[in-house]
């Protein structure tokens, strides 16, 4: 299963904008409510979306349960990006890591649970790793998931400690167990190739990373970057295509639109005319002018 051209972002909603906290907090004040995110993704829909890409924040819960109830937005897919570190972060601090997986298991039966702590206490964390990835699913019961992505803050750190099997495990989960596309987000998108495609030698794995004219957040550089997503070994999603809103919208756009390997865009708007414009740019592979949305 593919992704479409064009993906809605969800940073907006959680009030997340790297480059100005100001606007970042606005944000998420703005989208307390499940009907203005509900409103949003419904803009989106309207302009040629079909594919919405989310962390697991709970707030998203009265959202898909309104979606589901209502069957609004026949044909649009769902990709959950987990974990939520700060929803873990928190729970942690106030209930400790053992009692924060054990809460989350409670979904699960004990006959299921009990093993995989037994053999994470032996250092093999992947039967927890699949109980969680499950349980954070509940929340996209009833609606089309297109694929489950492991955010950067877990797979950068895997990769740095060398958890290769892991790794695979949990690429192998959601391919197979699970029937839906695996992904990763890096903030290194050439390490990450080099681990997924040639060390752990999986075939085309989709990977979401920075992609921008001005190379905001692209590492090692952009310009082994573009190199990395031109090499053909993986399936990419350009993101932070706008740096936040930080570059210039026109030539930013322009920029990805003509980059060789960028098979998907994903990104987040609160404005209903910025979502028109772009997403029939990406998806005509033409700028649409400001004001000038047929």
């Amino acid at each position: 299963m593919t992704f479409g051209r064009v993906i809605l972002g969800d940073n907006q909603f959680l009030g997340v904008n790297h480059a100005d906290q100001g606007k970042a907090s606005s944000l998420y004040q703005k989208f307390s409510e499940a009907d203005s995110i509900i409103e949003v993704i419904g803009w989106a829909y309207e302009a040629g979306v079909r594919d919405f890409m989310f962390t697991t924040h709970d707030k998203y819960y009265p959202v898909f349960e309104e979606i589901t109830r209502l069957r609004l937005f026949p044909g649009l897919y769902f990709t959950p990006c987990l974990p939520y570190a700060h929803k873990y972060a928190n729970a942690m601090v106030e209930r400790g890591m053992i009692n924060v997986v054990l809460s989350n298991l409670r979904e699960v039966s004990k006959a299921r649970v009990i093993p995989a702590l037994a053999r994470a206490a032996i250092g093999d964390f992947s039967g927890v790793m699949k109980l969680l990835v499950e349980v954070e699913l509940l929340m996209c019961k009833g609606l089309p998931v297109r694929g489950v992505f492991m955010l950067n803050i877990m797979f950068d750190m895997l990769m740095g400690v060398n958890s290769l099997k892991l790794l695979e495990k949990f690429h192998r989960f959601v391919d197979e167990s699970l029937g839906v596309t695996p992904g990763f987000f890096t903030m290194n998108h050439p390490h990450a190739v080099k681990v997924l495609c040639d060390e752990i030698a999986l075939k085309e794995p989709w990977l979401c990373s920075n992609f921008n004219i001005g190379g905001f957040r692209a590492n090692p550089t952009m310009e082994a970057v573009i190199q990395s997503f031109a090499c053909g070994k993986s399936k990419n999603i350009a993101m932070s295509i706008f740096a936040s809103g930080a570059l210039d919208g026109e030539h930013s756009l322009d920029f990805v639109l003509n980059a060789k390997g960028v098979d998907s865009l994903v990104f987040g708007s609160a404005s209903r005319v910025n979502i028109e414009k772009n997403v029939r740019s990406i998806l005509t592979g033409k700028l649409v002018k400001p004001g000038i949305i047929p």
